[in-house]
């Protein structure tokens, strides 16, 4: 039977003769209307139970029946049988909907806004909330079985919660995404972005170099001198724009014979002397090259590209690097600086200007030298000395910070050998000795007296040049004792074992250094006479002083600083003395091999006379001293033993390269110790107040100061020439080559990247990002990101 109950929900179910006797109970599962009643009435008459005169049974009240057509009745059934009967009903009329309220029944005083999908309820946005547009989950299952289309409910509660935990996914996806692509970037950043990488790089397979430079021009331009190689580079794209050898085969070849035609005249003339040597032909081709191409220097300036060769100063193409425009100068250069607009070459008594420009130029001449050539003598603790003594050197005094550097660049092997090397070379040194009739081994100088004489040279400065003459009035020197007195007990008296090497070694170093007459050193009391003379400056007269010690001058920005022994003088620039001041040690003016030909400038920078700003720093032996510029007062003074050179940021802070030595590497400044590290020390110092903000010791000095760039370079080369081996006992017991860079954080001192290469360069130049490099067989420019 088949039958639909007043809220549209249809049934159908099997009639069996035992519902006539056992009535059921039919109750809607939909709208919960109980028509048991009816529903069993009308399975009686499906039955034949009820008379035709019987009245048939009323629909329940609560929803009318469905009009229902009967067919003729079907026959009656055997008892006991199980009789299903389909009846097809036509729908009945539909009735008048009573009028619906508008408020939610299940939501008190919540206005109706939709109905059911399913059974038209009406609902209010609560319920939405709930089930969307569906008033219970048993509409919605239905809506799912029999495949009724719904809208989604926007609102819904299901939805609101799904778009968002969709949107908190996708947020906390971007997030660790973010992070993911931040750690990854920033790994391959310190770890290969903001490391040194090759950028440009040319090998050469030929016989090594061991002269040159490089400079990069415009970033992606690179003009280089490798040995006699002059060249033109597209970094860019890694090709060669043009290159010219600048000394050929032909070259060395008639050098070498011109060599060896005066060797054969003097070998004839001396042929005598048993213990002259003859260096063998390929010797010489090998020294004469080197000769040739040491002479050459590279000076680029924009697109001018000159190159200087002894005397004579070269022009070359940018386009096609052919020489152009040449200069021959009145002497020998012995420095190019480049001023505004031109080239000036200084040579002992002229200076020549050379018009980058147009290439023309002009010779301004000085007064004749009488003198040394030099800035000044060494003061106390300049020892000038070598490193360790492998072979006879005729009593040359040893450096001992040299001697202490190469021992401990030994291997363990070496080290372990070096007490029988050095006795080696000091049994070298007493035959030596003999051979010159003078058993105690000390050297005599004998030095003509130059009082009267007068030295004059052209000095380069930060603005202009000054003519800086002396003359020796008076010659005096004084004696120091420079080394400790020998120990009462010998290091060989005892267990002679490895525990014990390096003071073995330093006995018989240290004796070695006695008995070569180098124990004491001197120190320049002398009387001059000096003059400083401002060239071309009309009007200006001549400053002249009496002086005691070896004098010098720094031609510094606003001032000129005339320096003797332990004295301080500032001039203005119209030769105008400022103030006058004392030190405690004397300023190592003379020393070349720090500070440059003028005492102005080297690798470790500024010293040791700087003006920065309205002050004028200078260090001495032991102190570095800050001194206000116009009156000379001293603002502070740091002690620190063995300064080399300063730098300064833009922010006034200065940056010390010194070492960790004391006060007795001063006053025994001979004495030999391969046991003690001296470390290289790098302090960041507040400009005004002398605080120091950072102190390290990164194994190096610091070589180039420029914003947020600080590099420091260490390297180390056993053979920087790569000299035949004769007498070197320490060949093969050295530790290998290496170049090092270090990048430092400005703020704390810390490391930001340290760069190694197995080999060491002979020229090294940094511009802020940029690291040009020349080696024997190479040049390289590397590079690295930075932000």
């Amino acid at each position: 039977m088949k039958l639909q109950c007043s809220c549209g929900a249809k049934y159908a179910f099997d009639i069996t003769p035992e519902m006539a006797q056992n009535p059921v109970r039919f109750v809607c599962p939909q709208c919960g209307a109980d028509s048991s009643d009816f529903v069993n009435e009308l399975i009686r008459r499906e039955l034949g139970l009820t008379a035709a005169s019987a009245a048939p049974a009323a629909p329940p009240p609560v929803a009318p029946a469905a009009a229902v057509a009967e067919a003729s009745p079907p026959p009656p059934a055997p008892a006991g049988s199980r009789l299903r009967i389909t009846r097809h009903e036509t729908p009945a009329p539909a009735q008048e909907e009573a009028p619906a309220s508008k408020f939610c029944t299940k939501h008190r005083g919540v206005p109706v806004t939709e109905k059911c999908t399913v059974c038209h309820k009406p609902i209010c946005p609560k319920c939405m909330e709930m089930f969307g547009f569906f008033c219970s989950p048993l509409c919605k299952n239905k809506a799912d079985l029999q495949g009724i289309a719904a809208p989604v409910f926007a609102g819904q509660k299901f939805q609101v919660e799904a778009r968002f935990w969709r949107k908190t996914g996708l947020i906390f996806g971007s997030i660790v995404g973010a992070i993911v692509l931040f750690f990854g970037l920033w790994t391959w950043y310190a770890w290969f972005g903001a490391v040194p990488h090759p950028y440009f790089a040319q090998r050469f397979e030929t016989d090594p170099a061991y002269s040159g430079r490089v400079e990069v021009v415009d970033k992606n331009q690179v003009v280089f001198l490798h040995g006699g190689t002059l060249a033109r580079y597209d970094m860019s794209s890694k090709k060669q724009v043009w290159t010219q050898q600048l000394v050929t085969q032909q070259m060395v070849d008639d050098a070498v014979k011109a060599e060896e035609a005066e060797e054969a005249k003097a070998a004839a003339a001396d042929a005598g002397d048993v213990y002259r040597h003859t260096p063998m032909h390929e010797d010489t081709v090998r020294e004469t090259k080197m000769a040739l191409e040491g002479a050459l220097s590279l000076h680029v300036s924009g697109q001018s590209i000159w190159v200087g060769n002894e005397n004579k100063m070269t022009q070359y193409n940018w386009d096609t690097g052919t020489p152009g425009k040449e200069v021959t100068l009145p002497e020998m250069a012995e420095s190019v600086t480049e001023g505004d607009g031109e080239l000036l070459v200084y040579g002992p008594e002229s200076v020549t200007h050379i018009s980058l420009a147009d290439g023309e130029s002009h010779v301004d001449k000085i007064g004749g030298s009488g003198g040394t050539g030099g800035t000044g003598l060494a003061s106390v603790g300049d020892t000038g000395g070598g490193g360790l003594p492998t072979g006879g050197d005729g009593g040359r005094p040893m450096d001992p910070k040299k001697v202490a550097n190469e021992a401990q660049n030994l291997k363990l092997q070496g080290r372990l050998a070096l007490p029988a090397l050095v006795a080696n070379a000091q049994h070298e040194q007493q035959l030596e000795a003999a051979l010159r009739d003078n058993p105690e081994a000390r050297r005599t100088t004998s030095v003509d007296s130059k009082v009267g004489m007068e030295d004059t040279q052209m000095v380069p400065g930060g603005n202009g040049t000054v003519q800086f003459s002396s003359v020796l009035l008076e010659e005096k020197t004084i004696t120091h004792e420079a080394m400790k007195a020998p120990p009462k007990k010998s290091a060989l008296d005892g267990d002679v074992n490895a525990a014990h090497t390096g003071d073995i070694a330093n006995e018989l170093l240290n004796e070695m250094q006695r008995n070569g007459g180098n124990d004491t050193v001197e120190e320049d009391a002398s009387r001059y006479r000096v003059t400083v003379h401002i060239p071309d400056a009309a009007g200006v007269s001549d400053w002249s002083a009496e002086v005691t010690g070896a004098p010098a001058i720094f031609p510094l920005k606003t001032v000129n600083v005339v320096t003797a022994g332990t004295t301080v003088i500032v001039l203005d620039k119209t030769n105008k003395k400022l103030w006058q001041a004392t030190l405690t040690y004397a300023i190592s003016g003379g020393d070349k091999e720090l500070f440059g030909m003028f005492g102005l400038k080297s690798e470790y920078g500024d010293g040791p006379c700087v003006e920065h700003g309205d002050t004028l720093y200078v260090f001495d032996q032991a102190v570095l001293s800050a001194f206000d510029l116009a009156t000379g007062d001293a603002r502070w003074r740091l002690p620190s033993v063995g300064v080399v050179g300063l730098f300064f940021d833009d922010q006034g802070n200065v940056y010390v390269n010194t070492t960790s030595g004391n006060l007795d590497d001063i006053k025994y400044s001979r004495q030999i110790d391969i046991t003690k590290q001296t470390d290289d020390v790098v302090m960041k110092v507040d400009g005004r107040n002398g605080k120091t903000l950072w102190n390290i010791k990164p194994g190096g000095f610091i070589s180039y100061v420029s914003g947020k760039f600080i590099y420091m370079t260490q390297s180390n080369d056993p053979n920087p020439r790569d000299e035949p081996v004769l007498n070197d006992s320490l060949v093969g017991l050295q530790k290998p080559a290496y170049f090092r860079v270090l990048r430092v954080n400005p703020k704390n001192g810390h490391t930001m990247f340290d760069y190694y290469q197995d080999r060491a360069p002979f020229y090294v130049h940094f511009d802020r990002n940029t690291i040009e490099l020349v080696f024997k067989k190479e040049v390289q420019v590397l590079k690295y990101l930075t932000f």
